[in-house]
């Protein structure tokens, strides 16, 4: 899609949004990606932090997650050794 059209899409999805909620996280982005002056978080990470980064998404990828809440357990415990 080329960047006109790409445009005039996102500018009927914000027409059309009435969830304020969504709005509020498009604008926060928004705002932020101007203050990043449109550059890529991904080019603050190291390389072993883009590479830790890559193997998450992988393992997401292959399903091999856990909930939010087994996570906090895990969490929970760790801070109580």
């Amino acid at each position: 899609m080329d960047k006109k059209k790409l445009k005039e899409k996102l500018h009927q999805y914000i027409d059309n949004l009435e969830d304020e909620a969504s709005l509020q996280m498009l604008h926060e982005a928004a705002v932020e990606y101007e203050r990043l002056g449109g550059k890529d978080i991904l080019d603050d990470l190291n390389p072993d932090q883009l590479a830790r980064l890559q193997e998450s998404i992988k393992q997401a990828d292959e399903g091999k997650t856990i909930s939010h809440e087994e996570a906090m357990k895990r969490i929970a415990s760790w801070r109580s050794k």
